[in-house]
């Protein structure tokens, strides 16, 4: 199980979602949680400009991250709709 951190940046974003589209983006969010057993994600390592970063879809959002295996966390930076990121 991978311990999860918000960054300012996406935590804010999160406090501008009406509550139906919160509860999706944060079940997504809880479910990275556990990776490795988790099932039906669509979870993209990106390139060029975000590199070293993934990417999970949840309808037309974009929630970008980064896993550190040592310390077990998962690190979220954006989350972003999908024109607005990329």
């Amino acid at each position: 199980m991978y311990r999860l951190l918000i960054g300012k940046k996406a935590a804010k974003f999160l406090t501008k979602l009406n509550p139906k589209s919160y509860r999706i983006v944060s079940n997504a969010i809880n479910k990275l949680s556990n990776l490795h057993e988790a099932k039906n994600l669509d979870i993209k390592i990106l390139k060029g400009k975000f590199k070293n970063m993934a990417r999970l879809r949840v309808g037309s959002r974009r929630i970008l991250f980064t896993i550190d295996e040592m310390k077990k966390e998962i690190r979220i930076w954006i989350i972003e709709d999908r024109g607005d990121i990329y």
